[in-house]
């Protein structure tokens, strides 16, 4: 019996761990594609090389069929849903995109975020999508970035919620095609244990602040903001529940967009 097709992709790029353990998971019950980033894209929100080439070579070490593309995660998702890729000829029936370095909550990181994007491709193309992020302890984080994720203190947790994984990929891809473009963001906490619970949430709204700091000669660098104002937040957001150390699962709707309206009811 022929298994589902499953896209895999991140923006951290086709050598991370997180994305090797994710693909290590999946490949015990689905038949898997990797396009991954040729090299680290976060922070590229749904941006696409629109100018210009993009390269796409076979790579080798995963186990499974994979590219490298020289282009954003969402470039990535939009070449591997094309069917003529694969030497069999088969489209994916869903997207999957992470494991991400760093949490994807709240509303300013995920329109930020090169993950979610590389999901969304798949929303818009009417498959389940789902992405994948992993909180990292604070004073570990640029550690992690810099070894490309492989970090011995984490690793154990990453493995553990690379099989949560594939349980929560399962259970969107038996669900069905969506009627609406969905994207489910699903953030590991630190610490996860096949007993951690998963919570239905919605996106915190906070402000970033500032990312940007003044150099000389009028030169401004990128710095994710630090010492922000502690802000109180709903217990039922992302955010919260990562606080509580719960797997957060939240349902990015993107047909409710553009719902609202502005003084007063709408008029037929």
């Amino acid at each position: 019996m022929t298994r589902p097709l499953v896209l895999v992709t991140n923006d951290d790029g086709i050598h991370s761990f997180f994305l090797e353990a994710l693909v290590h998971a999946l490949a015990a019950r689905f038949d898997l594609r990797v396009v991954a980033p040729l090299r680290e894209q976060s922070w590229t929100g749904r941006a696409f090389t629109r100018r210009g080439p993009v390269k796409v070579a076979r790579h080798t070490g995963l186990g499974v069929p994979a590219w490298t593309v020289d282009g954003t995660p969402s470039d990535c998702a939009n070449i591997g849903l094309d069917p003529a890729l694969g030497a069999d000829g088969r489209a994916p029936v869903a997207v999957v995109s992470g494991i991400n370095l760093g949490f994807n909550v709240s509303l300013p990181l995920v329109l930020s975020s090169g993950t979610v994007a590389a999901a969304t491709e798949g929303a818009l193309a009417g498959l389940p999508a789902v992405a994948f992020s992993q909180q990292i302890p604070h004073d570990r984080f640029e550690k992690v970035r810099e070894t490309g994720g492989r970090d011995p203190v984490i690793e154990p947790s990453i493995r553990a919620s690379a099989a949560r994984a594939v349980e929560l990929t399962a259970a969107v891809i038996d669900a069905g095609p969506p009627a609406s473009p969905i994207v489910h963001n699903i953030n590991f906490p630190e610490g996860v244990s096949p007993e951690t619970p998963v919570e239905a949430t919605r996106l915190a709204v906070l402000g970033l602040g500032r990312c940007f700091s003044a150099g000389p000669d009028g030169v401004y660098r990128f710095g994710f903001p630090r010492g922000m104002a502690r802000v109180e937040l709903p217990a039922d957001t992302d955010r919260m529940c990562l606080a509580r150390g719960h797997i957060s699962h939240t349902v990015l709707d993107y047909s409710m967009l553009g719902s609202g309206v502005i003084g007063g009811s709408a008029k037929g």
